[in-house]
This record gives structure tokens, C-alpha cells and sequence, in this order.
């Protein structure tokens, strides 16, 4: 599956999701346990539609799961809500 939505969308989470990321200088336990259950509902081709880039190395801790950037755990977390939005928009008349 891959992403519905559009690049400047994207370039936008991308921008917000890191900054989320840089307010601390710890991971954010929460935003890797909601990431967790978006790549488990979603799939990693979807993730690597928005994160753009191969997910092939594997996370140490998770080998199930790939290795992940700075940021890039809130990104997912942000695109989820972003094309749940986007779908309750198409569906409502």
C-alpha cells in the first residue's frame, strides 16, 4: 500500500515531524509506541512511501521493525492521522 498523499503534504510532515522531534533531546517513548502500531496496521511499504527511502536495515532493539531517523517515528505518526483526515474528507458528502 502506498500513501495518498500528495509530495508538498509530505515535505510539510516531513518539516513538522522533525521539529516535534528536535523539542527534546530524548526519544519520545510515546511516539515510538503509537509509530509501533502504525507500522503494524499500515506496513513498511507504506512507510517507506512517506518516509521516501528504503527501510531495509533493521532496528536493534525491534529487528521486526526498520531502523528509523530522528523524527521519522512522529512523521509516520503525523501522515496516519494525515490520510485518515484526507479519507473522512473523501467519504463525507
Amino acid at each position: 500500500m502506498k500513501t495518498i498523499l500528495s509530495a508538498e503534504v509530505l515535505a510539510a510532515l516531513h518539516a513538522e515531524g522533525r521539529a516535534q522531534a528536535a523539542l527534546s533531546r530524548f526519544i519520545d517513548p510515546m511516539a515510538i509506541s503509537r509509530c509501533r502500531r502504525v507500522l503494524t496496521q499500515r506496513g513498511q511499504d507504506w512507510a517507506q512511501s512517506v518516509l521516501l527511502r528504503d527501510l531495509a536495515r533493521r532496528s536493534r532493539l525491534y529487528p521486526s521493525m526498520p531502523w528509523l531517523e530522528d523524527g521519522e517515528p512522529e512523521i509516520l505518526v503525523l501522515a496516519d492521522a494525515a490520510e485518515w483526515k484526507a479519507l473522512s474528507r473523501e467519504v463525507t458528502p
